[in-house]
């Protein structure tokens, strides 16, 4: 599950039912504050819409393994990227039905770590 909290609050606020495997990731949405994006053991990236989470927005797969961490673009609201344990990180438009913009696979060893740039659009570091 993921568990949405608000400090002032005793107990988590609201528990999205997510995936069925671990949770590793999950990033607010910096356009929208109702979307969040969440990255699992079950190697799929699923979007979120708060405010109706019984089904998710998108599910997004393309990973061979878990995907380690899931980010949104500080430029576009509809873009994100993911690593993966798979070696690989992808880019992601999850506002289309073909929604994997584009693949890296360039590394030799686990891709735990993405994030992108908010000074330089398009620039992502992994």
């Amino acid at each position: 599950t993921v568990r949405i909290w608000d400090v002032r609050e005793p107990g988590s606020t609201m528990i999205l039912p997510a995936h069925e495997h671990e949770i590793l990731s999950c990033d607010w949405n910096k356009y929208d504050e109702c979307i969040i994006a969440t990255g699992s053991v079950d190697k799929s990236v699923k979007v979120w819409d708060v405010r109706s989470y019984r089904v998710p927005v998108a599910v997004l797969n393309g990973h061979g393994y878990a995907v380690r961490k899931v980010k949104f673009s500080p430029h576009v609201r509809n873009l994100l990227v993911s690593c993966s344990y798979d070696m690989t990180v992808c880019v992601w438009d999850f506002m289309v039905e073909d929604a994997l913009v584009s693949r890296y696979d360039h590394h030799t060893e686990f891709a735990v770590g993405v994030d992108m740039s908010v000074l330089v659009e398009g620039l992502l570091a992994s």
